[in-house]
């Protein structure tokens, strides 16, 4: 027993140690200059409305809140200094076909595009994509099949807020990574 215990030990501090020697650092910790952490810039970017062919639509809605929950959990900021323009396409496609040519499964794929723009320069510093798919069973009840349907929305559109709000993470933390190191040290 003794033995296990001191090897699990000797692997979390070797796990430690070769994290520590690769230069890991963690994404939501404070910048190497020291100035500011990633938290501070995402909380100034303002999710714009998300509209569905320039409509109003719940989906939408649903992707604005989750990227509002990601990107600034305090509240929005009155003067932010970036825009996130987003907008999305919804496929769905049957699957599982029976002998009676009924569909018993289906996909939902939700495909967004998304800008980063700089409110000071009006310029685009980043523009991606970000898809989530996902299958549910389709069954006689309507009822049932509205709410599967609607629940499967819900986690498209919570997977795409997060691979947005983590892509847009990652650039700003590369970038103060690489104003750190063309600073000199003062």
């Amino acid at each position: 027993m003794m033995r296990i215990f001191r090897l699990k030990f000797f692997l979390v501090v070797m796990v430690g140690l070769l994290l520590g020697g690769c230069g890991f650092s963690p994404m939501y910790g404070q910048f190497a200059n020291g100035k500011g952490d990633l938290r501070d810039i995402m909380a100034n970017i303002r999710v714009a409305e998300i509209t569905e062919q320039g409509r109003p639509s719940r989906i939408g809605q649903v992707i604005r809140n989750n990227l509002l929950d990601n990107l600034t959990p305090f509240g929005e900021t009155k003067s932010a200094e970036y825009i996130l323009k987003v907008t999305f396409l919804v496929e769905q496609r049957g699957y599982g076909i029976r002998k009676d040519e009924a569909v018993t499964l289906r996909n939902l794929k939700l495909v967004t595009t998304y800008q980063l723009e700089s409110v000071a320069t009006s310029k685009v510093i980043m523009e991606s994509a970000a898809r989530a798919l996902v299958t549910y069973d389709l069954v006689q009840s309507d009822y049932s099949n509205m709410v599967a349907r609607q629940a499967a929305m819900k986690r498209l559109a919570g997977e795409v807020a997060t691979q947005i709000a983590t892509r847009i993470g990652a650039y700003f933390n590369k970038k103060a990574q690489q104003q750190s190191r063309k600073k000199p040290a003062q």
